[in-house]
Formats: structure tokens, sequence, C-alpha cells
């Protein structure tokens, strides 16, 4: 189950969330810490084209046209406002990414000083096929939707009708419910992503989810923290009690997975009290959180970390000039064995004050027998086999093994600083530049900050670069540079941290999404490989490319080009219906006659209106 050298026991976000065989995504809402928005594209092929993560497609920009047209309207993504990660290779197409994003800024807590997290990895799924039945998915995750190598933890479960447990759904119902509170009107279609999450909610409140498993049975739990007043308390749960004399405060065993601590909540789990006859207690962290720890919060662990070897990872590519990327652990597990009963927490809570009591997080309880599931398996799965072997990726540590972070504290006063800027109320209003032909300005307003030197923003995909204050002006934009995606650059003397926040913006000019579209479907050879994409049928493509490459008419000359094309939106047209409507969007987009010629137009507007299909 836990086995990190099994392919059975490991997974990839795309087989995670690729509609089941013969059905498509209809809609989905998902939740994450930080966000790579060319992760998030990745996960759009995935909805839309049933592709792999790491398919080719992420290189071919008819493709991602294609996935993101697909579904930008059908799903909703929120995430940690100023989390953001600056693309390294930023296209006209993440204007479509908009939709799909929601930042959220919870308000600083009072008795902490500071501000709680977004800190949950879920998604809620919902899939249809052509005969309109419906399929949900609820995924609790360790994992941000980012490239990050670290190790993390996945769980995944289906709606079935074979079991009737309605009643567990309804926490994950007000998961659903709290993330619409965070849909400030401010946000672009606003209206339509309430009712998107709204309609979801609606879905799946009748509907039972089934672990279908040997060893869990059906005894689980959804639990999400930080919600309002129907989150689940963890601070109560047994896994936390320590009331002197109380049953559940005791155990046999236990286990916690967590890359971050807090030394308090370590040294509750340390607390001799707890442990009933033969106890067993381990910690496995990341180096650099040792020295959070004293010796005596964890005399009664014995602790673990990832070898050097294995975080230092493989060279990305074969050449020893290039960076190496890191991995490190992610994975938040809670294994706690009673007796014969085990309870196992996996989700994105760490062993931290703030993530048990403040933020916004995600967990799932299940439950099992000592003789399924225990610490000692547990282990044996993560180490690969015994403690001692040369497979086991862990090493045993010590509180004076910790790893200080080579990350200055100076750092943590950036971060702190974006956090506040994505607290200010702010705004952004597009006009024509009267002073340059075909150009736009953007007016930026910070209301009530002072100017700082140390922030620059700059429009999405723009080398335009003006010091923050109240009151922003950029000139001489291109339509595909104007966004609702801002890049922040916070500076101070070594340091630097580069991160997109999303800024409220009105005055989009009509045109901006079809500019994207004829940015990608520039010529004939790329609206053919589109229509290829959109039948779904490399013949087509082949075809339709061989009879208009050296043609001087669209099909000219041609007997068979027409005849085949419409035999094949035809059969799509009863098979896959949605694949005649994404045709109707190109042509809806690109205006230049030059690439979609008249006759094609035509043939599709005859097809459309002798099958009646809505366009």
């Amino acid at each position: 189950m836990f086995r990190p050298d099994s392919n059975r026991d490991r997974t990839d976000y795309s087989g995670i969330l690729i509609p089941p065989d013969g059905y498509r995504l209809d809609r989905a809402v998902g939740t994450t810490y930080s966000l790579d928005l060319e992760a998030l594209t990745a996960v759009a092929i995935c909805l839309g084209l049933s592709e792999e993560t790491d398919s080719k497609l992420m290189q071919n920009p008819i493709g991602m046209l294609n996935a993101l047209q697909k579904v930008s309207d059908k799903i909703v993504l929120f995430c940690e406002a100023g989390q953001i990660k600056v693309p390294t290779k930023p296209t006209a197409l993440s204007i479509l990414l908009e939709k799909m994003v929601v930042e959220v800024a919870l308000p600083k807590d009072r008795q902490l000083g500071r501000y709680p997290s977004f800190h949950p990895k879920t998604w809620v799924l919902a899939y249809v096929n052509a005969g309109g039945d419906k399929k949900y998915r609820f995924v609790v995750m360790s994992r941000n939707l980012t490239f990050d190598r670290s190790w993390d933890i996945s769980f995944v479960m289906d709606s079935s009708k074979n079991v009737k447990q309605k009643k567990k759904t309804q926490p994950i119902c007000d998961f659903l419910d709290y993330l619409v509170t965070n849909v400030h009107n401010t946000s672009n279609n606003a209206g339509k992503k309430r009712n998107l999450i709204r309609g979801l909610c609606a879905d799946i409140k009748d509907v039972s989810f089934s672990l279908d498993s040997k060893i869990f049975g059906e005894d689980f739990e959804v639990l999400p923290l930080g919600i309002g007043e129907n989150a689940y308390q963890m601070q109560d749960d047994i896994l936390f009690c320590t009331e002197r004399g109380n049953a559940n405060s005791t155990f046999n065993e236990l286990v916690v997975m967590s890359p971050f601590l807090s030394e308090s909540v370590i040294a509750d789990f340390n607390l001799t009290d707890r442990a009933l006859s033969d106890c067993k207690r381990t910690l496995i962290t990341r180096r650099s959180e040792l020295g959070k720890l004293k010796a005596s919060d964890v005399d009664n662990f014995t602790i673990y970390a990832l070898k050097d070897e294995i975080i230092d990872g493989e060279d990305e590519i074969s050449d020893e000039l290039a960076d190496k990327k890191k991995q490190d652990i992610h994975a938040k597990i809670y294994l706690r064995r009673k007796y014969s009963d085990v309870d196992l927490y996996l989700g994105s809570m760490n062993a931290s004050y703030s993530a048990i009591n403040k933020n916004v997080e995600m967990m799932l309880w299940l439950g099992t027998k000592n003789m399924y599931l225990n610490g000692n398996k547990f282990l044996e799965d993560i180490f690969c086999g015994p403690a001692g072997d040369v497979k086991n990726p862990f090493e045993e540590v010590t509180v004076a093994d910790a790893v200080l972070e080579t990350e200055s504290d100076n750092r943590d006063l950036l971060e702190q600083k974006i956090k506040e800027l994505c607290r200010v109320k702010r705004q952004a209003v597009i006009q024509k530049d009267s002073e340059n032909a075909g150009k736009y300005k953007i007016a930026v307003a910070f209301s009530g900050i002072e100017s700082d030197s140390t922030i620059t923003v700059s429009p999405f995909n723009s080398r335009q670069e003006q010091t923050l204050s109240e009151h922003i002006e950029f000139s001489e934009l291109e339509i595909l540079q104007l966004s609702e995606f801002y890049e922040i650059t916070v500076r101070s003397g070594d340091d630097t941290i580069r991160r997109i926040i999303m800024i409220p913006t009105s005055g989009f000019p009509d045109d901006r999404e079809s500019a994207a579209v004829n940015s990608v479907v520039k010529d004939r050879t790329s609206f053919v490989e589109y229509i290829a994409f959109a039948l779904g049928d490399d013949y087509v493509a082949s075809m339709l490319e061989g009879k208009q490459m050296g043609e001087s008419g669209f099909f000219a000359n041609s007997s068979d080009a027409m005849p085949a094309l419409y035999e094949k939106m035809l059969k799509t047209s009863v098979e896959e219906p949605e694949r005649i409507k994404d045709i109707g969007y190109v042509l809806k987009m690109v205006t230049d006659k030059d690439i979609i010629p008249d006759e094609f137009r035509e043939l599709y507007e005859t097809f459309c209106n002798t099958l009646k299909i809505r366009r």
C-alpha cells in the first residue's frame, strides 16, 4: 500500500484525475496551497483530452488550446493567495487559466499574530457519459498542484450505487459550501464559479462514496478543518488527546510522517503517560525540522529522515551543469494503534500547531484492524523491507543531525510582504492607449498603501515593471499582455521572490480570447491540426493535410475529402457530440478567412442545422 519502490503502490496525478472509460469531465472543483500554472495546464490536458500529465501535448499549443477550451468553464481551482508560481514559459493561452483560478486570502489570526494558510489539496470531480450517466470522484492528497518531486500521499474513492452511506458525503458538501463563500464578487465570472460549485454540491449530496477495500471495508470519515461551524475539530480528536486518565490518550503504536513540525505537537505525542505496554513511536520528517526539537521532546521516538542520496535526486537532464531536482518527504500520514484497532489519517495537515488549529486543511480518517495494518507493516512498506536493509531510502537520525535551512530569515519577511499585499484591496482598469494605436494601458490601484521600492509590479507576460505604489499605470501593452495575472517581485539584499497574484481587472477588449486563439491557430496547417484534435482522428488529420497542402483552394478538386470529413463529423456527433462544439469554438474565435474558408464554415452550419446541434 505504501511502498515507494512498487509500481502498484505509486501513482501520478493524471492517473488520479483521468475520466473513466467512456466518460468525460462534467465539472470539477480543486484546491491546492501552491500552484504552478503549467501544472494546471497539464491537468487540463488530463481532464480534457484524457492524456497523461507528462504528455507531449504539453509542448503542443494546438493540443493545449483544445484541452483548455474544453475544460476552462468546467473547473474551479482554489489556491493560497500569493502562492502562484511565475511560469517559465508564459503563453497567450494562460488567459484561459484565469477562468479557473480563485485565490484565497485568510484574515490574520489575532492569537497567532499571522495569517493562517489555505492548505487543502483536494479534488471533487463529476464525469458524464454520452447517455447522461454520471460518476463522481473524491480525492485527498498531500500534494500541491506543482511539479515538485517530493514524496506525497494520495487517496481516491469513487461514487458507488452498491453502498448507502450518503451521510459520509456531507463533510464534502460542507467543504464545497465553504469554498463558495471564497468566490468574491470581484472574481472573474464569480456567478458562474459559484453556480458550478453549488451544482456539484447538489449532485453529490445524495451520492455514496465507497472505499471498496478489503483492508478498511467502508470505515472512513472525511475531515475538513478550518471551514467554520461545520469544520472538524481535529484538536479534539483521539490522535491529539493528552488528558491524563482518558482512555483515548493512550496507544500501543504511533507513526507520524510529517515534513513540517511544531515542537509542542511532537512533545505531546512523546508524553510517557500516553504509552501502553511495549509502546513504539516513530517520527519520519525532514532533517531541517529536527532543529525545532529538543532531545527531551523525542526521547520516546525513533526518528528517520531520507538519505542524502535520495534527497539529491537525479540530474534532470544528462548535463553536468544542469540543476538537480531535489526531493524530500511531503506526505502527511499518522498511524495510531491501540490494541487491535488502527486509525490511519492522511491528507494535507502537518504535525504543527497552525495546521491542527488554524489552517484550512483536508484530512481523511480510515479505520482498520491490527491484522491488516499496523505500525510495523507500514514501516516495512515505507522502508522497502526491514529498517536495516540497504534498499531502505530512510536512515535513523537524532536531533543532533539537524540540517539548518540555507534560506535566510529575510525570505520569511519577503513572504510576509506578499501575504500582506494579497490582502490589500486592489483593482485595475484597462483602456485603449490613445497615444499608441492598437495598444492598451492599465491603471492599477492598491488602496491605502505606501510606496515600497523593494516591490515591483508587472503585467503578466510583459517586461514592463513599476515600483509598488497606490497608483500605477502601464502603457503600450499588446492585447495578449492583458490579464488578471500580475507578476510581483520582492527584493531584499541577495534574496528575490517572484510570484503571480490576481488583480480584479475591468475593461478587457471583447476580442482578447479570440486574439489568444488566433495566436495559436495562425494558419491552415494549425487549423487542420485543431480539427484533428476536435474529431479525435489521425486519419482525418493526414487526409486533410494531404488534400490542402499543395492546392490553391481548401479541398480544391477533391472528390473525397468533404464526404469523408462529413461522415466523420456525423459519427462524432453521435458518439461524442461535445467534440462538434469544439469545432464551433474555433470557428467563432478565428476570424481570418484565409485560415478557415467559407466552404468549411458553410459545411459546419449545414451539419449543425441538419442535426439540430446547439452552438
